[in-house]
């Protein structure tokens, strides 16, 4: 009844109409003859052999030791599995509900790491252990993958991934950097910590994610975590909440509220919209979800977005953009003449249009030459060719763990560009492997999209390599790894899509 009501609605109508006036526009068709031609060009059918070959982990050498090392311990593994189910201990555990409850919940409650941490430090901060709760709840998830691979996938190969040889050696040079390299090395240390901890979810979800309604499971929570974020930055829009005048530059004046819900700033709430906007767009827009649910993820997502406008954060902006532009290519190219009517109806906000026009206007130059972005950039760049081939050492300058030890790196500021950072703390050593990762995610993210079973599943891989992209943007005016439940984010929502795109067409499921 209530889908009937929403189709015979003015808006429903509006837009629909809205629509076909579009795609029978002459310039609609125009774009499509240009694409139809492009599409029948031989650089498009090289780029589809590419993007269509699959992933075979059988031709890699170090998988084929690691899966017969597998299979070869199923008779043990076997062994201590009956063991461990004829033990009392086992009996009374696996019939409680606490069981059940960590055995379902305990991997996807990574979709609200970021309450976890903020609302537990505020709550929490004068006990000493709190900061250390992220590393207890990796090592214990940690534990539950590699328990199940051990007592419930017996004879079953090992799960690969086109990205763990590059995540590997990203991690050995971080290391080697961190021991041969380090002025400081509490400091060295947390700066490796920084890079390679987060990174570990990654294999962590890899592992978890065996089947359709696990992936959705985590996505749907992650959605939830964005959408709860951005109802709470409309409610501080509403209530006015007051934000750090330094959240602006003096010449540019007041630019009223900036919304920032749990996450202390802006731009780092920006840049978790700008992964989650298009995985919930890509959940509205599925053919077999139902009205209701449909309607549900369709307010997150107006939710978000309006935040994400509200944050008033240039680099979140750029970033969303380059998203929705990667996920308009990717699953329908007529739906670019929709983003730039959005934009364009951005830009008739004031606070946007005044955002934007600073940011051209000479105001904006000489305040960023004299104290902003363009002079840190400048020494950031003087440093990197400094120490071009190891870098500073890691956590030694640009980021959050320099500017926490100024006593020992007294000359350090934030350098709001987590790619220049990287290059001044690792050199082009570390700079170079983490250019061949990001690669690496990106191109086979590109084939996810392309492999995907259907038309659904389709739609989660692109949101995901869309809001991945888009945050790689941002990192170019911020340093957005350098919060961890941002990295993780990331890396959860890369394995998302790794098994959206290899891996979930082995298995039939509907959406959920």
């Amino acid at each position: 009844m209530l889908e009937i009501w929403f189709k015979e609605s003015f808006i429903y109508r509006f837009v629909t109409t809205l629509l076909e006036i579009i795609g029978q526009s002459w310039l609609a068709k125009t774009v499509n003859k240009i694409g139809a031609i492009l599409a029948d060009s031989k650089i498009a059918s090289a780029l589809r052999y590419i993007s269509t070959r699959p992933y075979k982990p059988d031709n890699s050498m170090f998988y084929r030791l690691l899966n017969h090392i597998n299979m070869k311990s199923t008779d043990f593994r076997s062994k201590m599995g009956r063991i461990l189910k004829d033990s009392k201990t086992y009996a009374v555990l696996s019939n409680s509900i606490v069981f059940r409850l960590v055995d379902l919940l305990l991997i996807p409650m990574i979709a609200f790491y970021p309450f976890i941490d903020e609302i537990g430090r505020s709550l929490l901060g004068d006990f000493a252990l709190i900061g250390l709760w992220d590393e207890l709840y990796l090592l214990v998830s940690a534990a539950y993958v590699f328990l199940v691979w051990f007592f419930r996938r017996q004879g079953q190969p090992l799960i690969s991934t086109p990205a763990g040889t590059p995540m590997f050696l990203l991690i050995s040079v971080s290391l080697y950097l961190y021991l041969m390299n380090s002025t400081f090395p509490q400091l060295g240390f947390e700066g490796f910590r920084v890079v390679v901890q987060y990174i570990l979810w990654f294999y962590i979800l890899n592992s978890y994610l065996t089947d359709d309604k696990k992936a959705y499971l985590v996505t749907r929570l992650l959605v939830y975590s964005g959408g709860i974020m951005g109802i709470h930055g409309l409610i501080q829009y509403i209530l006015k909440v007051p934000t750090p005048a330094h959240w602006t530059d003096i010449a540019e004046g007041s630019t009223g509220t900036r919304v920032f819900s749990i996450v202390e700033s802006p731009n780092i709430l920006g840049s978790i919209f700008i992964l989650i906007i298009p995985l919930c767009l890509g959940l509205v827009l599925q053919k077999k979800r139902k009205f209701n649910d449909r309607a549900l993820f369709f307010v997150l997502l107006g939710a978000m977005g309006l935040s994400l406008v509200l944050t008033l954060s240039r680099g979140a902006w750029l970033g969303a953009a380059v998203a929705l532009l990667i996920f308009c290519l990717a699953i329908n190219p007529r739906w670019l003449f929709l983003l730039g009517a959005g934009g364009g109806v951005m830009l008739l906000i004031p606070q946007v249009y005044s955002r934007i026009s600073y940011l051209l206007s000479p105001q904006y130059v000489i305040s960023s030459m004299t104290g902003g972005r363009i002079l840190r950039y400048q020494k950031g760049w003087e440093l990197f060719m400094q120490h071009k081939w190891t870098g500073m050492g890691m956590g030694h300058f640009g980021g959050a763990v320099a500017m926490n030890n100024k006593n020992l790196v007294p000359d350090t500021f934030y350098m709001d560009n987590y790619w220049l950072k990287t290059a001044v703390e690792m050199g082009i050593a570390g700079i170079a492997v983490m250019a061949i990762l990001i690669f690496v995610l990106v191109f086979w993210s590109i084939r996810a999209v392309k492999q995907s079973k259907d038309y659904d599943t389709q739609l989660i891989t692109a949101g995901g390599l869309s809001g991945m992209c888009g945050v790689l943007v941002h990192n170019l005016s911020e340093n957005v790894f350098e919060v961890p439940y941002m990295v993780a984010y990331f890396w959860v929502i890369a394995a998302i899509v790794f098994y959206f795109g290899f891996r979930s067409r082995q298995i039939k499921a509907e959406p959920s």
